[in-house]
């Protein structure tokens, strides 16, 4: 049976189920088309353990969810990474340096974030770690190699709040590098 209205047109199967095609995509695809998904590159020497190395504020009216991380590990023998993600902070970085995200749309709008990095501790304060990212090279192995995290479920920063990422070992010989993957979605 065929039902016909205005605008549609809706086929009914004899076991009286409606038919229906549909095709989806993930939240992260969908920004990206909507020139809504961004990545920042981060490359900072913390030059001592629980150094607030990173953050990220957003300022735009709409969530920021971060959906993925990537820590790529030094290739220094026995070296030792451990990052963790720190939602809610509070204060306003000392002395960082600004990042400008890269819209994953060619072209695409900048990012309503404020978002720096700093070859030492930015000095912020409060929140609640909700993860972290650890690598540990042996006595011998000299390749880098990549720790990626990918979060199903994000980490939502809400318009006004911000996060920091803090190394927890001391890198003395090597630098901390990661690329952080967030989008915006309408509150």
């Amino acid at each position: 049976m065929r039902i016909t209205g205005n605008t549609y047109t809706a086929e009914v199967t004899s076991e009286e189920r409606l038919q229906v095609d549909a095709s989806s995509r993930n939240p992260a695809a969908i920004a990206a088309h909507d020139q809504n998904a961004y990545i920042v590159w981060v490359e900072a020497d913390p030059s001592a353990a629980t150094a607030d190395f990173f953050y990220l504020k957003n300022t735009s009216s709409a969530n920021l969810h971060i959906h993925k991380m990537t820590l790529w590990q030094d290739p220094t023998a026995g070296a030792i990474q451990e990052v963790s993600v720190t939602l809610g902070v509070t204060g306003s970085p000392t002395a960082g340096t600004a990042k400008v995200p890269a819209n994953v749309y060619a072209g695409g709008k900048a990012a309503d974030v404020t978002c720096e990095y700093k070859d030492g501790d930015m000095a912020l304060t409060g929140g609640t770690v909700t993860d972290k990212i650890h690598y540990e090279t042996s006595a011998t192995e000299t390749t880098g190699q990549e720790i990626t995290k990918v979060y199903t479920e994000t980490l939502i920063l809400p318009p006004n709040t911000a996060m920091v990422l803090n190394n927890l070992y001391d890198p003395t010989s090597y630098s901390i590098d990661m690329s952080i993957h967030f989008y915006f979605d309408e509150v």
